[in-house]
């Protein structure tokens, strides 16, 4: 019987041009980037939209950049029914809602590195300021005064500066505070103290931290939960500090309890903050928080960690790019909600990537129907890698044809879970049949392949396995059920069955011939991939053959190919 599977084709309401839309300022150089690099799309800038107006708006956009001003509600991101992509000029992305996001397969992208120099500067500032009182100082003598003694300071060399995150932002602080000759001690869970110790660090407990610190520094982010570090700094870690400690904060405004901070100053506990950052920006009625502004003890900027101008550039083009690049199709290099790729890891998988996807979409064209358990083999050298971002391009085409929502990589692994879709991998550094190969073995309930059920007769051929590899850094297809072939899988292919004897690709080259269907690769793949001696005479071995062609087959010669009675199982796919 004749199967014709062309993958489901989803409503697609997108504008003919690729619309960005820019709701906060961010450097010219950025916006310059995105024109220069992609001349055709439209480039607008929109600012101080409400969430509402924003979401009458977006939904015309394929991508949004912003910064904190904007508020990327759920019901932003919902109504961007074209929206790709969310860019944040910046570190923090508390101002998007990327739970939202990821359910809505949206890549939300920040800017990690590109105000690393500009924050750990300011944090220098603050800690120098804290020191030597240079802002009452300053004001002072411009209001006419001459009061040497009230602003007697402190040096900073052999104090011990305390740093909670010892991040990309908080080493950067660590390493200069060395400089000025303080001790740095540091908290962080994710850094090894051998780690640390290479860069004159001492890790410590969090507890230890805050005993130990003179000055106390946060660059952590922020995050809610039981486990957050929203209030990090509250009443009782204020109490475990040294009395006439110094805490700076240039990271979030959150991290730190602003009712017990001013608590503490009242009290003569702590000699100053620093702070950067509040949990009310701008700062408008919270009581707080404007007499946190009015204390004397209280050094203040209205969140200036990244503003200089070379982290304004750096921000904005970094994010411009990344925009540029998954506009294009490609993959961001510091995606929020997505499996964080290196650069040189990316362009080792970036070809596996569209291998698993193909994969994926071949397998469900081939065997359509529910899908339960997957289990994926690597071997070679792609087995030391981190793959998940692969597991993820696998979803992606097992999901694309049959599923309402859009998948992609941000919300491929979601969708799996939400259809009860159970993936393990195994994984061997060992070559099997190519030096780097994938296999998908399509499972049944009970855990089995029914590719290996028995030896499938002519009629009832199961395609549950799928092996693929990177041949000159383009991926093919290797294997399909328990035939050995290769191919591109691209474009329209058609598959069918046939008795493995003489004449066979002669009537279907034929036939395709006569529909004025252009060949563009013809194979034979046999069950065995070594060479097997014919016996002469009728044979009931069957082969698969795969033959790629430039157009879409007319229904017309399938049936007459299907017809043949040596021909069977024929089937087109769309890749």
């Amino acid at each position: 019987m004749t199967q014709v599977h062309e993958p489901t084709s989803q409503a697609d309401n997108s504008p003919q041009t690729i619309r960005i839309l820019i709701t906060d300022k961010i450097a010219r150089e950025g916006i310059d980037l995105l024109k220069e690099q992609m001349p055709e799309a439209q480039v607008d800038e929109r600012r101080g939209l409400t969430p509402e107006q924003l979401a009458e708006v977006i939904g015309d956009y394929h991508a949004l950049i912003v910064r904190s001003e904007t508020q990327v509600t759920a019901d932003v991101l919902s109504a961007g029914t074209n929206l790709k992509i969310v860019g944040r000029a910046g570190v923090g992305v508390d101002n998007i809602d990327t739970n939202a996001a990821t359910r809505l397969g949206i890549i939300v992208v920040n800017s990690p590195t590109g105000n690393i120099m500009a924050a750990a500067e300011h944090t220098i500032a603050m800690l120098m300021s804290l020191a030597r009182h240079v802002p009452a100082a300053n004001a002072s003598i411009k209001g006419g005064k001459w009061d040497r003694s009230r602003f007697m300071g402190i040096e900073v060399r052999n104090r011990v500066l305390g740093v909670i995150g010892l991040g990309k932002v908080g080493m950067a602080v660590a390493r200069r505070a060395l400089g000025l000759e303080m001790q740095v001690v540091a908290y962080d869970p994710f850094v090894s103290p051998e780690q640390a110790r290479k860069n004159g660090v001492e890790m410590a407990t969090f507890e230890e931290v805050l005993t130990r610190a003179d000055f106390l520094t946060l660059h952590t982010s922020l995050t809610s939960g039981p486990q957050g570090t929203r209030g990090l700094i509250s009443e009782h870690e204020l109490q475990l500090m040294k009395s006439g400690a110094r805490l700076i904060n240039c990271a979030r405004g959150g991290l730190i309890n602003e009712k017990a901070l001013l608590n503490a100053l009242n009290e003569g506990r702590l000699a100053g903050a620093a702070l950067d950052v509040f949990s009310q920006e701008p700062i408008r009625d919270d009581e707080t928080l404007l007499q946190l502004l009015a204390h004397d003890r209280v050094i203040a900027t209205p969140h200036l960690g990244a503003s200089t101008e070379e982290a304004q550039v750096g921000v904005a083009t970094d994010v411009a790019e990344q925009v540029v690049s998954v506009l294009n199709g490609g993959f961001p290099r510091a995606a929020v909600n997505a499996p964080l790729i290196l650069p040189e890891t990316l362009k080792v998988l970036e070809p596996y990537m569209t291998l698993l996807e193909k994969m994926g979409r071949l397998y469900t064209q081939l065997q359509p129907g529910p899908l339960s358990k997957i289990e994926i083999t690597y071997n070679g050298d792609i087995a030391s890698y981190d793959l998940r971002p692969l597991q993820a391009a696998l979803i992606k085409g097992l999901l694309e044809s049959v599923s309402e929502a859009h998948v992609n990589m941000i919300n491929a692994q979601l969708l799996a879970k939400e259809r009860g879709l159970e993936i393990t991998e195994q994984k061997s550094t060992t070559p099997a049949e190519f030096a780097n190969q994938v296999t998908l073995r399509v499972l049944s309930p009970n855990g089995n392949s029914s590719s290996f059920i028995g030896k499938p007769g002519i009629e009832d051929e199961h395609f549950d396995v799928i092996s693929g590899a990177v041949i000159y850094d383009e991926p093919r297809i290797v294997r399909v059920g328990r035939y050995w072939t290769e191919f591109v899988p691209e474009g329209y292919i058609l598959f069918c069955r046939n008795l493995d004897q003489p004449g066979m690709i002669g009537r279907a080259g034929t036939l395709l011939g006569k529909a004025q269907v252009n060949i563009r690769h013809m194979g034979v793949g046999p069950v065995e991939r070594k060479p097997r001696t014919r016996v002469s005479g009728n044979t009931t071995d069957t082969a698969l053959m795969v033959i790629s062609v430039d157009d879409a087959i007319p229904d017309w010669a399938l049936r007459e190919l299907s017809e043949t009675g040596d021909i069977f199982g024929v089937t087109v796919v769309n890749l």
